[in-house]
């Protein structure tokens, strides 16, 4: 039976981080079926054999390095969830976080795209969503602020989520093209997919109930 949710994390080096994010992923118990899909693009440490030694994960080894989008496109190749998460590796995922993903699909029909609320390791909000300006550049809403403030702390549309960690059909995300290769190796895939959800014909929402540490910086790109 394919799980509900296939929980994707595109990796280079850093297997502690990695680890970490797995163990966190296991330790947070959710209700929800779910898979995961770690795609290791050609590290060059101790990653790949950390991740033969964990059980009960789907593992993608690339032979040369890909780059983060196309880290991503290749775990969503082998997706079977009903749904794709993408996650960074340099994250430590709070409890329910899977869980209140998924109920804002069930709660909400035209969810295109969930994001949750991003959080730096000293407790200072990384991002609340995303605001695309008009001359085109983002900003992460509420970024070193207190992130239990009561404008970061409802479900509402917003421009975009960053890609740290973000939930989307798993139709759709094929339906709309996947990530978009021209941003490869990495950057501005995330506000680029959130447009093209909204194109659509649905909504990029932000769930503050889903609560992700990101230590930021670490999962994209070679040395």
């Amino acid at each position: 039976m394919a799980p509900t949710v296939s929980i994707i994390i595109p990796v280079f080096n850093k297997p502690l981080y990695t680890y970490t994010c797995l163990r966190s992923i296991l330790t947070s118990k959710p209700n929800q079926s779910y898979e995961v899909i770690v795609v290791d693009d050609a590290s060059r440490d101790d990653t790949g054999e950390m991740l033969r030694a964990i059980q009960g994960i789907r593992v993608i080894r690339h032979k040369d390095n890909q780059g983060f989008i196309r880290s991503c496109n290749a775990g969503a190749n082998i997706a079977r969830g009903r749904y794709i998460l993408f996650l960074n590796n340099d994250t430590i995922v709070e409890m329910n976080w899977l869980d209140e993903l998924v109920r804002t699909f069930l709660t909400f029909p035209l969810a295109g795209l969930v994001g949750a609320k991003l959080i730096y390791p000293n407790g200072k909000l990384q991002e609340a969503g995303g605001v695309i300006w008009n001359d085109g550049s983002g900003w992460n809403y509420g970024r070193y602020d207190d992130p239990d403030k009561p404008e970061y702390s409802y479900l509402r549309e917003v421009d975009y989520c960053s890609g740290a960690c973000i939930m989307l059909p798993r139709e759709l995300f094929w339906a709309v093209g996947g990530f978009d290769e021209l941003f490869a190796p990495a950057y501005g895939e995330d506000s680029d997919l959130a447009f093209k959800v909204r194109q659509a014909g649905r909504k990029v929402l932000y769930q503050p109930e889903s609560e992700v540490i990101h230590f930021e910086g670490v999962s994209s790109g070679t040395d």
